[in-house]
């Protein structure tokens, strides 16, 4: 797959690309001047770039020195953060095989695979409902920005996630306190939007 700076350049180049990724996983590279109102950091040490934002507040960070491929990081408008790929093109190949990813993350069960596959199953017809030509922006953004969708996006979703180091917080440094945010796996599981039988 392309190297990080490929993909922005692209992105920046091809607004028609950069408009369907904001409208499928809410990937927006043009409003940065809402990231860089925050100090993140994190504990590690390690770099933080803003490259995008969603329209919740949340924030796309590539991490560490400048490289080919650097490791991808959300963090939620909520007090969530955590990896999501191993690098920018890896990241967003496994956003836009599963659109509704953030919601495979809050149905984890508190990141279990298995969890995360029952709530696509139970997902997966409202996706293709709200995106009838899911299959066309797909390929769309496949061909257009290079990247090689996973075989498995729920597995490659819940190892970009679990990847992440647990002596390593997010901190952001507007919180007084500067607590450590949570994880990007959630606690509930699709019962919870599952109607209640009996």
């Amino acid at each position: 797959m392309p190297d990080d700076a490929v993909v922005l350049e692209l992105l920046g180049e091809k607004p028609e690309l950069s408009g369907i990724l904001r409208e499928l996983i809410d990937f927006d590279i043009e409003d940065l001047a809402y990231a860089d109102a925050f100090v993140a950091r994190l504990s590690s040490g390690e770099s933080l770039q803003a490259i995008a934002v969603d329209g919740a507040g949340g924030r796309y960070f590539l991490v560490g020195a400048p490289a080919p491929a650097r490791r991808m990081l959300f963090a939620t408008s909520e007090g969530s953060a955590g990896l999501v790929g191993p690098s920018l093109a890896g990241a967003l190949a496994t956003m836009v095989a599963v659109p509704n990813w953030r919601d495979l993350l809050g149905f984890s069960g508190g990141g279990r695979l298995d969890e995360m596959r029952r709530a696509q199953a139970w997902l997966a017809d409202g996706e293709q409902r709200r995106h009838p030509d899911l299959a066309e922006l797909q390929v769309s953004l496949a061909t257009g920005l290079g990247l090689v969708l996973p075989d498995d996006p729920v597995l490659a979703l819940w190892e970009a996630v679990s990847a992440a180091d647990p002596d390593v917080d997010f901190i952001d440094d507007d919180d007084d306190e500067a607590t450590p945010w949570d994880s990007l796996f959630g606690v509930w599981t699709i019962e919870r939007l599952t109607p209640r039988s009996g």
